[in-house]
């Protein structure tokens, strides 16, 4: 699996959006972009990116939750390549609705679906067994306080998160995590249950 992190808009407020290839970009793999910024500014990077002779160059759109910051881009993106969009909640340009503990090949990989509502009511992560990966999008899963703002959605969402095996997190904000993922996911959920 090769993850690659497109840039956004600098000049419009947008989620990560990243692209997922399979390690030798062969004709079975299923090239796929989660979220796609704010706009279709990542529409160059794609086009410049080498995603395999004789394929398509992105497959399929999956997309964390419906917040423009994560999917104003799918339309000029969807247009241009004639992609699925495949997202937990319908919205204009979604075509069909995931299950949570879905699986879903993505790249070379298999990806499961995970309900997370916690930002949002149609928050998911997808998580790769096989490569320890985990995007998150905007479900937080660094708690530094318990402010007791915390909804049981949220606590709920972290108990199914605390129970995988993590190495990598690809947030829908901000840097790619790397280190200690794990203990981050597990400390955070007691700082949230504590109270």
């Amino acid at each position: 699996m090769k993850v690659i992190h497109l840039k956004t808009n600098p000049r419009l407020y947008a989620g990560n959006a990243y692209m997922i290839l399979g390690a030798w970009n062969t004709l079975k793999d299923i090239n796929t972009l989660i979220d796609t910024g704010s706009d279709g500014y990542i529409i160059n990077e794609i086009e410049n990116t080498h995603t395999g002779v004789g394929k398509n160059r992105i497959n399929q759109i999956v997309v964390t939750h419906s917040h423009f910051d994560h999917i104003g881009g799918v339309m000029a993106i969807k247009e241009k390549y004639g992609v699925e969009v495949l997202s937990f909640s319908k919205f204009h340009g979604s075509d069909r609705l995931l299950e949570d503990g879905e699986e879903l090949r993505m790249g070379d990989s298999m990806f499961r679906v995970i309900h997370t509502p916690a930002h949002s009511s149609d928050s998911i992560c997808l998580y790769c067994e096989k490569h320890r990966a985990l995007f998150t999008g905007d479900t937080a899963i660094r708690i530094f306080v318990n402010d007791n703002s915390y909804s049981p959605d949220h606590i709920a969402s972290m108990e199914k998160l605390s129970k995988l095996k993590v190495d990598t997190v690809y947030p829908g904000h901000g840097d790619v995590m790397t280190e200690d993922v794990e203990k981050i996911i597990s400390d955070s959920l007691r700082i949230m249950k504590s109270n």
